[in-house]
């Protein structure tokens, strides 16, 4: 057997490659991955022993090489139809279904070169035999690398030409492509735009040139074959017969490998207006005066001798220097004085004045440098403010009937410049501010693995950067989360969901259950294939507590007014009921509390209550309290009036008056109570008076509540004057006789009643002998206790 020579890989070299392999011989896939992994270290090889199975793995990840076994069992569908599962059907598949550019490579283990001759034909990058040979798969891995490496350049290519072609389209001149007998090959859009014709129509430089400078047009062409660049003035004809002045800058196009010129690329800027103004100030000394006074830009006319002529207030802004201290003077004495530098450089003084001066002289020298003026930049500064201002200058020769002079025209482009100069560093700016915003940035690529994190993600997340970048994102998500991102992914692959917010949970390093609201953006190339997915994540985890806990607060405060034994309901600023608890649908006879909602707190009061009820709403929307409970009759659902007592305080919502929340009590029952009260109490007075001893009835406090005749004649020699005032708990003659201790007791509960036989003695020195009954009453309506003292003398 003939050995194979095996060639030197140096893997550090190489970038990884991911390969898919399918073949139904599993040995083989084995050993193909056994072989390849010991030459090149960087092949990342995934295995598959059906199209099934592959078909899997390309939904998943992108390969840069995909080789297949040109036999395959069973069969495959292409464009709805059945076909033979070999190696061309599954190229056909991959490659004209599923749009996959990937470099295929046959292996088959029956070499026949019709086969090849095919699969080649029909766009395989290689094939390869199986063969049990000491290099050969040495030989192979090597192979697919270049193939690899050739699928590489030609994607970057692809795209370099993507970026060329988006900034020849996207420029905001005229980019003319001619072949070098001057016909038209390619231009941007704003040519067709800006002549009025069609994209793509054939053209020539005959067509667009300007009658009067066909000649220029026709020199500057050949020039341009001669292989010199050449900046030209040259007037141009559109479509509708419309002149044009273009600013043109041509250059040859070479054939590096054939050494010679294979056309003429032109730029060119429509600088019409330009020409206008140039014009206009030739056409008329008075209109000449006004726009050269009007103008934005500076503009200083100079002899032939350098002296300057006319200076316009621009100059004077610009410079600092007024036009009577100019006039008269050398130019490039001016410039000297206002100390020109390079813009990179404003410290040293490298333009010299003299270079800018032979410029304009040069103007002078030929009818030709009329079409070809100067554009010089550099930085000046302002004699009276000392500022520095970038400076834009170029000069053109103005006829005039004293003799030809040079228009110097300077603009001031400092803030362009600094425009610019923040343009680019935008990217810089952007980064940093990415960097320390509070919201979390988060971009993962198609298969959901980290590509970029900013540190709020970081700290959301209790890891580092560098723990997070590379992983996948779902590593870090619960499992429900975690399905929602695989179905947004899916989603964004169709283009049926792009941008959209929704809420994640990850888990953070100390295991910690992180609740984010996520707003998620798809990124998609030129052609509408997915490539990145950006997602900004704001921890919400204590918002989403505040809501559960004002959730459960809510709930609770619903229950409280719900349970209340008072109607309860609120109503906004328009007196429409808002919310009502069940216990005043009751009180009002309404089936339930819905019933209520709506109507305005009017249709609950009778005519004759509404001016007491406006007045009310508002004291209410001032923000002042009712101070007490006022009496006032409702309505119910029949039209019965009922008597009830209400109490309101104003809804204030982040201090603002939003309504009211009014308290309803009926007073029906214990209106009906006092009457009975009332009735009886009569009676009751009438038998304590007809018993045999004094009666004393006091509260808890020991204070005496009512009493009766006898039992201020039996307690007058004790010098209290008004019983009404006795208090039991501190009445110090009672302390000492021990009334004030039993009584205690009973309020203990720990007897049920007392007879306490007591000797005091009056200020003359008597003795009275009197025995104190006390026992507790329980008070049927009021539902408190008080107690009954009987007094009587002791035998």
């Amino acid at each position: 057997m003939k050995k194979i020579s095996q060639p030197t890989i140096i893997a550090k070299d190489l970038k990884p490659a991911e390969i898919l392999c399918l073949d139904d011989d599993e040995w083989f896939l084995r050993l193909l991955v056994k072989k390849f992994q010991s030459v090149d270290p960087n092949f990342k090889i995934t295995t598959a022993m059906s199209v099934e199975e592959a078909l899997g793995y390309i939904q998943e990840q992108t390969f840069d090489c995909i080789l297949c076994d040109h036999k395959l069992p069973g069969t495959i569908s292409i464009h709805g139809k059945i076909f033979p599962s070999d190696g061309i059907n599954v190229m056909r598949k991959f490659k004209d279904e599923l749009e996959i550019d990937s470099p295929f490579i046959f292996v088959t283990g029956q070499g026949s070169e019709e086969i090849a001759s095919q699969a080649l034909q029909l766009g395989a990058a290689g094939y390869f035999i199986k063969r049990v040979q000491p290099g050969y798969y040495s030989l192979m891995a090597t192979s697919i690398r270049q193939i690899i490496d050739r699928y590489w350049l030609r994607r970057e290519l692809k795209e370099s030409e993507f970026r060329y072609k988006d900034l020849f389209e996207n420029a905001t001149g005229l980019i003319l492509i001619f072949d070098t007998e001057g016909n038209l090959q390619e231009s941007n859009q704003n040519f067709y735009t800006m002549f009025g014709y069609k994209t793509g129509e054939d053209l020539t430089y005959s067509q667009i040139a300007y009658s009067d400078d066909f000649e220029k047009w026709q020199s500057m062409i050949e020039f341009i074959t001669q292989g010199n660049n050449q900046i030209q003035l040259l007037r141009a004809i559109t479509a509708d017969n419309s002149v044009l002045h273009l600013d043109i800058h041509a250059r040859p196009i070479w054939d590096q490998r054939r050494k010679e010129i294979t056309g003429i690329q032109a730029i060119a800027r429509d600088i019409s207006d330009q020409v206008k103004t140039q014009q206009a100030l030739i056409d008329s000394e008075e209109k000449h005066r006004k726009i050269v006074e009007g103008s934005i830009d500076a503009i200083i006319f100079v002899d032939i001798q350098g002296e300057v002529i006319d200076w316009n207030p621009a100059a004077t802004l610009i410079t600092g220097i007024d036009p009577k201290d100019a006039v008269g003077k050398k130019f490039e004495e001016i410039l000297q004085s206002l100390k020109p530098s390079q813009v990179n450089d404003p410290e040293s003084i490298e333009v010299d004045p003299s270079v800018i001066r032979r410029e304009y002289e040069r103007l002078f020298e030929s009818e030709f440098a009329l079409q070809t003026p100067k554009m010089i930049e550099f930085s000046l500064e302002n004699i009276k403010t000392g500022k520095r201002h970038i400076i834009e200058t170029v000069g053109f020769i103005v006829e005039h009937s004293k003799g030809n002079r040079v228009a110097i025209v300077m603009r001031d482009v400092t803030e362009r410049r600094v425009a610019e100069a923040e343009s680019r560093s935008f990217a810089q700016r952007f980064q940093i501010l990415i960097e320390q915003t509070a919201i979390g940035v988060w971009v993962t690529d198609l298969t959901e693995t980290t590509t970029y994190v900013n540190e709020s993600v970081a700290q959301i997340l209790g890891y580092s950067k560098r723990e997070i970048i590379g992983a996948s994102v779902l590593d870090f998500a619960t499992p429900e989360s975690a399905e929602i991102i695989r179905i947004k992914t899916k989603s964004r692959f169709t283009q049926v969901s792009v941008n959209d917010t929704y809420e994640l949970q990850f888990f953070h390093r100390n295991g910690k259950l992180i609740t984010t609201l996520v707003t998620a953006a798809a990124i998609y190339d030129e052609s509408g294939n997915l490539q990145e997915t950006y997602g900004l994540i704001r921890d919400v985890t204590a918002e989403r507590e505040r809501e559960e806990e004002l959730k459960r607060t809510k709930e609770y405060l619903e229950s409280v007014i719900a349970s209340m034994p008072s109607g309860v309901y609120s109503y906004d600023l328009d007196q429409k009921i808002s919310m009502a608890n069940p216990r005043l649908a009751e009180i009002l006879r309404y089936t339930s509390k819905n019933e209520l909602i709506g109507k305005s707190i009017f249709d609950l009061f009778p005519s004759r209550e509404h001016a007491r009820v406006r007045k009310y709403v508002k004291e209410r929307m001032t923000g002042q309290p009712s101070k007490e409970y006022i009496p006032i009759n409702y309505l119910t659902r029949l039209g019965k009036e009922v008597i009830t007592s209400i109490t309101s305080i104003p809804l204030i919502i982040d201090g603002k008056v939003e309504g009211a929340v009014v308290t309803v009590s009926d007073l029906t029952e214990q209106r009906q109570i006092e009457e009975y009260v009332h009735k009886i109490s009569h009676e009751y007075r009438v038998l304590l008076e007809k018993l045999p001893g004094g009666v004393l009835k006091i509260n808890n406090l020991g204070q005496v509540i009512t009493y009766t005749e006898k039992a201020v004649d039996l307690l007058k020699f004790t010098n209290i004057t008004d019983l009404g005032t006795l208090n039991l708990l501190e009445y110090h003659p009672f302390k000492e006789a021990g009334i004030t201790d039993k009584f205690r007791n009973l309020l203990y509960q720990k007897t049920e009643e007392e007879i306490i036989k007591v000797e005091l003695t009056d200020d003359t020195g008597k003795t009275h002998s009197l025995n104190f009954h006390i026992f507790p009453v329980k008070d049927q309506y009021m539902e408190n206790l008080s107690w009954f003292v009987v007094i009587d003398e002791t035998n």
